[in-house]
């Protein structure tokens, strides 16, 4: 599932820009901001395959162009360098800096052409996404670098401070490294965390117990339990499949 940030500060335009996604795809996620701070936090969260962004977010404020502020934070994150970012702006003046400077896919004036907007995103969308392709991660243990392909995690558990990475063949274990690390690393949608010390791949997945609170992964290759906590999370994840 795509998902897809909107900042804008007019509730109007917001929710209009918010339809036009659903238009182009009703599966994709959109997440509608009126201020900079919460769609941060949300980006930070999240991993979003496309930005939406309005230049100007604080009107009150003469010349106000707070909206390139939050992509320029955005392109300091890793995973966001090259994510597709389409500024929406009355603001013409500001496409050379937006292009050169920021790496935008496009730039588009209001009042906007409708069709045009909806050509914009669905092609955005088709771009390929951080979670395709093969990615490798690496860990340093006693001096050595250890390399593992994402695609073969089965799941994670971490029993003090030891991270124990289970493929379908083997088991990696990586000292001082924590649950949260491994999230940030392997940058990936398909990787969820099911209790408080375990990270499941959903690809490897054969059944979901809630009852029971009980992953069961296909090919014997184990089993691990659903934390109290984290219930609706993965009774979310797997409603979707």
């Amino acid at each position: 599932m795509k998902k897809v940030l909107i900042l804008e500060d007019n509730a109007l335009m917001l929710e209009c820009l918010s339809g036009i996604v659903q238009e182009v795809d009703v599966k994709t996620e959109v997440f509608p901001f009126d201020n900079a701070k919460d769609a941060c936090q949300c980006a930070l969260k999240s991993t979003i395959d496309l930005f939406i962004i309005d230049i100007m977010l604080e009107t009150h404020k003469s010349g106000d162009t707070s909206g390139l502020s939050f992509v320029e934070d955005i392109r300091r994150i890793k995973r966001y360098g090259f994510t597709p970012v389409i500024i929406v702006t009355a603001l013409y003046d500001q496409k050379l800096v937006t292009y050169e400077e920021l790496h935008c896919y496009s730039f588009i004036e209001k009042p906007f052409d409708k069709d045009r907007l909806k050509g914009l995103i669905e092609e955005a969308l088709a771009f390929p996404g951080t979670d395709n392709g093969a990615k490798t991660l690496k860990f340093r243990k006693d001096g050595i670098i250890l390399a593992v392909e994402r695609e073969r995690i089965v799941y994670v558990e971490s029993i003090n401070h030891i991270l124990n990475i289970h493929t379908a063949n083997d088991v990696m274990h990586i000292p001082y490294k924590t649950i949260k690390n491994f999230l940030e690393e392997v940058d990936s949608n398909d990787f969820l965390q099911c209790s408080r010390n375990t990270v499941i791949n959903r690809k490897y997945v054969h059944n979901v117990d809630m009852g029971n609170r009980v992953i069961q992964f296909r090919d014997g290759m184990g089993r691990v339990d659903i934390g109290i906590m984290y219930r609706n999370q993965v009774k979310e994840m797997f409603s979707e499949c």
